[in-house]
């Protein structure tokens, strides 16, 4: 069941907004810079207290750990920073990164943790290869919750398998194989992903959910079981967000349906966030931020991430050379130099609302 975006919803289903100049305020006042390196920050604490990103200098290139007032902690430093490019998820305890071995090719990673009680860093996955070959598939994105991992990778044969690890017990199992789909998300202690299906004769999409700590299979919730099409999704607290093509969509745990927010069948929507009452996502003209408590969005900018209430929302402050770097040629987009806003989303005020 695919649903047909049309014209007249080329706005928002929800009502645009400004974005308060108190919004603008409390995220520039959270700012977590780095000065002579060049990073890309990915994740945030659930306390907002550290953000953790990928660096890139002529002394040192890898993943590591920034707190808030700029000191850095490295945790594993890149085999070849010239390709080597890492994203992250924190889970308060556990933080698993995908790292791609080449700018080009993103069936070449491997999947990583760092244990912040203990200092470890281990591996935990890499790409399956035939014949030294690694196996073409989607992009991996590992996710993490209450010491668990899981993402979607192709075996040799070229299906694709949720893998479900413990990080604890470094034990993994796969619980899907075959006709698994993105997106991989956790709902808490709840892990969902999609799987193909017949319907009516036709292919289609379904939503699978299972206990993350016991693997039990669990009844997927209306009106995400009726979901057939689906491209990204978020979840945190009782606030499920998700797209269907060009529209984005909004669900809370004991409402009877879900609300359309925003539909542009011109824009292609990325990588949705749910932080608090909010939704976030990317399109193809920056990011915007829908408040389900008021029914409107506003343009955000930059790129957000999330954890619990705690929003990070990278900015690009420009290219910058090496400090001792001599040969232009070497500054790639990779060496972007970027900032991270650091805001508890709690503490931000509701988006005004709509017109009356």
């Amino acid at each position: 069941m695919k649903r047909t975006v049309e014209a007249r919803l080329d706005v928002a289903l929800f009502c645009t907004v400004q974005l308060p100049e108190a919004w603008q305020t409390l995220i520039s006042e959270g700012k977590v810079s780095i000065d002579n390196d060049h990073w890309y920050p990915t994740a945030v604490s659930a306390d907002g207290s550290r953000v953790f990103g990928k660096f890139y200098s002529n002394a040192w290139s890898g993943v590591a750990a920034v707190d808030r007032q700029g000191s850095v902690t490295r945790l594993r430093t890149f085999d070849n920073p010239n390709e080597d490019q890492a994203t992250a998820a924190f889970d308060g305890r556990w933080l698993v990164w995908e790292e791609d071995h080449s700018i080009e090719n993103w069936n070449d990673w491997d999947i990583r943790a760092w244990d912040s009680s203990t200092g470890d860093v281990f591996d935990i996955a890499s790409a399956s290869r035939v014949n030294g070959v690694p196996v073409s598939g989607p992009f991996v994105i590992p996710v993490v919750s209450h010491g668990k991992a899981a993402w979607l990778q192709p075996n040799q044969a070229g299906k694709l398998e949720v893998h479900l690890y413990d990080l604890a017990k470094r034990q993994d199992r796969v619980v899907s194989e075959g006709d698994a789909l993105l997106p991989v998300v956790f709902w808490d202690s709840r892990l969902l992903w999609g799987e193909r299906f017949t319907e009516n004769g036709q292919p289609a999409g379904h939503l699978v959910m299972i206990d993350a700590q016991t693997g039990k299979h669990l009844k997927v919730p209306e009106p995400l079981a009726s979901i057939r099409s689906i491209g990204t999704m978020a979840a945190s607290g009782d606030l499920v967000a998700w797209s269907e093509g060009s529209l984005v969509m909004a669900w809370r745990k004991g409402e009877r349906k879900a609300t359309e927010i925003f539909a542009d069948p011109n824009s292609k929507v990325d990588w949705i966030r749910v932080a608090g009452d909010f939704v976030l996502w990317e399109g193809n003209v920056g990011s915007t931020v829908a408040d389900t408590t008021t029914r409107s969005v506003a343009a955000l900018g930059g790129d957000p991430r999330t954890n619990g209430q705690q929003l990070l929302l990278v900015r690009s402050v420009g290219p910058r050379l090496l400090s001792d770097e001599t040969d232009q040629n070497r500054v790639s987009t990779w060496w972007q130099h970027f900032e991270g806003d650091v805001v508890d989303v709690s503490k931000l005020p509701p988006l005004p609302g709509c017109p009356s």
